[in-house]
């Protein structure tokens, strides 16, 4: 699952998860996290409570051994800013100036626990010509014919030597680069990708 949310004119968040397991029951927890991300977003909180509360409607949710990685960034335009919690998620990655890195890992997937325990908020400078790139583990795990994963470091280069393409461009040269990496088989597993560039006249 991934979203977008226009939270004011100068705010978006940006979310995604991935949930355990596969099937109907997946699904229904996912069905669930979309849900309650848009309540939760309307009532406009803080991404630690925001993350806290998903985090319970989850654990309340589930087996206990079913799990969902999940990250929420809050892209404030006015204030060139980007502000982040992590559950688990594989750590999106920022671009800026030609160096690409990546963010903060965070705490414990939701639904593991009852609470998330050291989850914190963290901010980075996101000025005009910044890329964020997030992306779930079924990309950098996808493997070759010998077994070879796609990797992070695969990753990062493509971000670099690539951060000029536009969104639609972008996504859809590095999915057909997994591709081509697999040989053509089937991809291991499912792969989501969200793309945000901050423009120097855009306000959202």
């Amino acid at each position: 699952y991934y979203d977008f949310i226009k939270l004011a004119d100068d705010m978006l968040l940006i979310v995604a998860a991935d949930v355990s397991g596969k099937g109907v029951p997946a699904a229904l927890i996912m069905a669930e996290v979309r849900a309650s991300t848009h309540l939760l977003a309307s009532m406009q909180i803080d991404l630690e409570d925001f993350a806290q509360r998903l985090n319970s409607l989850v654990h309340q949710s589930t087996d206990k051994k079913g799990f969902v990685t999940f990250y929420a960034a809050e892209v404030n335009t006015t204030r060139r800013l980007l502000t982040y919690v992590n559950a688990g998620h594989p750590p999106p990655l920022i671009c800026l100036e030609g160096k690409v890195r990546s963010l903060a890992k965070g705490t414990l997937p939701l639904g593991v626990s009852a609470s998330l325990p050291q989850l914190t908020k963290h901010s980075e400078e996101f000025p005009p010509g910044s890329v964020f790139v997030s992306y779930t583990d079924g990309l950098p795990e996808q493997t070759n014919s010998q077994g070879e994963q796609f990797g992070e470091e695969r990753l990062r280069e493509y971000v670099r030597t690539k951060v000029h393409f536009d969104a639609q461009s972008f996504t859809r040269k590095l999915l057909e680069e997994i591709k081509n990496f697999a040989g053509g088989k089937d991809l291991n597993d499912d792969v989501s990708l969200a793309f945000v560039r901050c423009l120097a006249n855009s306000s959202t």
